[in-house]
């Protein structure tokens, strides 16, 4: 059964790739993920909502934030980065308006197009010849024209207009999930919720995501548990509890298959 995936990736990172498939796993980063569509369709699901991107687009989504792509093929710029990398060259106060916890599609005019696709361009030339030379990149200037990329999504003209996706209840679940996680014991109570049947829920879910509707459900239950550990809000019990599962060794189970280790070999690692 296909899982959630954490991907790891470096403090900044960028690649230029031409792909064709028809949709990604289900992931989330430790670093924000700047997409630019340089050719091609592709449709994101970024937390609870559909963006449909064309030629141009550029999407910003924040680090820990669940999505996947789908489409045909296209052709895409990638940058991850980190908060910390832009905080050693820019003020908080510099950052605050652009470094949000929400995902952010800019869909510009033809020029500002161009212009990204510049410094797009620009920014993975001198990434890919400093790695090639074996040299330390020049991370200031790295710094600034992420910036620059980051600046233009929120400051300049945006015309990007979401649109209806074509199953929106898919959208929804996925809210209603996020919001209610810690009362759901049973995915027959979002069916209830819906008025569908549980059969009908899983396959709409499970073929719009590309995962189970269980498996959603418990890494988001899981993702809250591993916050609330690191917060030290109570012991495992009551953290099982207050996210929504009906036993500390159901809790346990789930925990491992996410993670790997135990909630207890978890929190020690925490200390």
């Amino acid at each position: 059964m296909p899982q959630i995936e954490l991907v790891e990736s470096a403090d900044f990172f960028i690649e230029k790739e031409e792909y064709r498939g028809a949709m990604y796993a289900m992931h989330h980063h430790r670093t924000f993920e700047l997409y630019f569509l340089i050719k091609g369709e592709r449709e994101y699901f970024i937390e609870d909502r559909f963006f449909k991107l064309t030629e141009g687009d550029m999407v910003l989504i924040p680090r820990g934030m669940l999505h996947r792509t789908a489409g045909k093929g296209a052709s895409r710029f990638l940058i991850h980065f980190s908060k910390e990398f832009l905080a050693k060259y820019f003020t908080r106060e510099a950052l605050a308006p652009i470094i949000e916890r929400r995902p952010f599609v800019f869909r510009g005019d033809e020029r500002e197009r161009e212009q990204l696709s510049a410094v797009l361009h620009t920014l993975l030339s001198e990434y890919t010849r400093a790695e090639r030379e074996g040299t330390p990149q020049n991370e200031p200037m790295l710094a600034g024209y992420l910036y620059r990329l980051l600046f233009t999504m929120v400051y300049a003209n945006n015309t990007y207009v979401p649109h209806d996706y074509a199953d929106a209840r898919v959208a929804q679940v996925v809210k209603h999930i996020n919001e209610n996680y810690s009362q759901i014991t049973d995915i027959e109570e979002i069916a209830d919720h819906f008025f569908i049947s549980k059969y009908h829920l899983c396959r709409i879910f499970n073929k719009n995501l590309g995962i189970s509707l269980v498996t959603y459900l418990n890494t988001i239950k899981i993702r809250e548990a591993c916050e609330m550990i690191k917060r030290k809000e109570g012991n495992l019990t009551e953290i099982a509890m207050r996210c929504g599962f009906n036993s500390s060794s159901y809790f346990c189970k789930v925990f491992k298959s996410e993670k790997g280790i135990s909630p207890t070999e978890y929190k020690k690692r925490q200390r």
